[in-house]
This record gives structure tokens, sequence and C-alpha cells, in this order.
């Protein structure tokens, strides 16, 4: 009889264990679309803040994020700060956006992780140069993803 209540004492902990959600990236906005800006090598650089946070229990690990297709070399950016982020915590990323010319900048963050949804997320990212003194900055923006056999900024 003592080895039946143990099996079922043995059983029923089992049974009551919790497993843990896997890790999922989520991020605050996408796409980020930083909006029109005059071309002016000599002002400060446009920036912005955003976060990525873990929507799952397990600690997601951030491997890697790359900027694809940034052919103006208009966008910098700083961190993540934290490359493992449990579920109650995020990590935080600054960009700069500097418009080189006159045109729409449209480049991706490529953030690749253990998150079990979105191993991989692309994350769009967008901006317009104006030239000086312009008065109307054209149609809305639209952040879209750039074709994958646009160059990407030469790193120096």
């Amino acid at each position: 009889m003592n080895r039946m209540v143990i099996i079922v004492f043995l059983v029923l902990i089992a049974a009551c264990q919790e497993t843990l959600d896997p890790p999922e990236i989520g991020i605050e906005i996408s796409p980020i679309n930083v909006g029109i800006h005059v071309v002016d090598p000599a002002s400060s650089p446009y920036h912005f803040d955003f976060q990525f946070t873990n929507r799952g229990q397990e600690i997601l690990k951030i491997d890697s994020v790359v900027i694809r297709g940034d052919q103006n070399c208009a966008f910098t950016f700083q961190g993540p700060d934290q490359l493992e982020i449990s579920e109650v915590e995020q990590s935080f990323m600054r960009g700069w956006y500097q418009p080189q010319i006159a045109a729409e900048d449209q480049i991706a963050l490529e953030v690749t992780s253990n998150s079990h949804v979105h191993p991989t997320l692309i994350v769009p990212v967008c901006g317009r140069g104006v030239p000086p003194g312009t008065v109307d900055g054209g149609a809305p923006l639209e952040c879209q993803v750039p074709p994958p056999t646009q160059p990407d900024c030469p790193t120096p």
C-alpha cells in the first residue's frame, strides 16, 4: 500500500509541474516610420527609441540585429542593451536617421533570436529626406521591406 501512495504522489507532482511558455519576441512598434526630415549634414540626426519584449516565459536570447538595404547610409543603430530578456524585461535600441539625399529610405532590421514564433523577425524602418525649403513632403510615407537584392550601406 505504501508503494501505491508513493506512485500516486509522484504522478500528482508531475501533473502539477507547470511548463513554461517558450520565448516569443515582440516589438513595441512595427513598422517604424521616422517621418520626413530635411537633408542637412550640419544638423543633428533625428533619434528614435524602440524596444523588444519577451511574450514567453523562458529566456529570449537575441543573437543578432542586422541592417539590410540601407543604400543611402541614412540610418545608424545602437543596441540592443540586453541580449537575454526574461518575461518581465525589455531590451532597448536607439536609432538615428540623417538623410543624405532627397529620397525615401527603406531599410529592414533583421533580428535573429531563439523565439519559437519568429526566429528571424523583419522590422521595416523608413524615412524620407527632402531638400531644404521644402514645404510639402509629398505623399504619406509607407514603410516596406526592401528587396533582398538591394545593397547594404558599406561598413567602415
